[in-house]
C-alpha cells in the first residue's frame, strides 16, 4: 500500500524536476498592505489577549468552572481506565467465565458512561442557557 502512494507523489510532480516546476508557478499572496487595517487588527487581537488574561472567555460560559470540566476530563479518564482494566481480568479468565463477566462488565461500564454523559449534559445545559445573556449584551 505504501509504493502505490509513493506513486502517486510520483505522478503528481511537474516534469523537468522539482525546482522547475516551483518555479514556473508562482503561488500568488494576498497580504495587508494598509496599515490602518494592520492596526486595526492588531487592536483586536490585544483586545482579545486582554479579554482571555482576565477570564472574561470562557468555552462553555459562566456558569461553567473550570472545577467542572476537570471533573468531567478526570471521569472520563477514569472510564477509559477501567475499560482497559476490565479487559485485562476479562482474559485472564477460563472461556466458560469470560460471557458472564463481560456481561457484567458491559453494565458497570455503561452506569459509569450514563453517569459521564450526565455531567456533559450539565455542561452544555449551562452552556445553552448562558449564550441568550451574553447576546442580549
Amino acid at each position: 500500500m505504501m509504493d502505490s502512494k509513493l506513486v502517486m507523489k510520483e505522478k503528481n510532480k511537474p516534469p523537468g524536476g522539482e525546482g522547475k516546476g516551483a518555479q514556473s508557478t508562482p503561488i500568488q499572496h494576498s497580504f495587508l498592505t494598509d496599515v490602518s487595517d494592520v492596526q486595526e487588527m492588531e487592536r483586536g487581537l490585544l483586545s482579545l489577549l486582554n479579554d482571555f488574561h482576565s477570564g472574561k472567555l470562557q468555552a462553555f460560559g459562566n456558569e461553567c468552572s473550570i472545577e467542572q470540566m476537570e471533573h468531567v476530563r478526570g471521569m472520563q479518564e477514569k472510564l477509559a481506565r477501567l475499560n482497559l482494566e476490565l479487559y485485562g481480568e476479562l482474559e485472564e479468565l477460563p472461556e466458560d467465565k469470560r460471557k458472564a463477566a463481560s456481561d457484567a462488565n458491559l453494565d458497570r461500564l455503561l452506569s459509569d458512561l450514563e453517569e459521564l454523559n450526565s455531567s456533559i449534559q450539565k455542561l452544555h445545559l449551562a452552556d445553552a442557557q448562558d449564550v441568550p445573556n451574553a447576546s442580549s449584551s
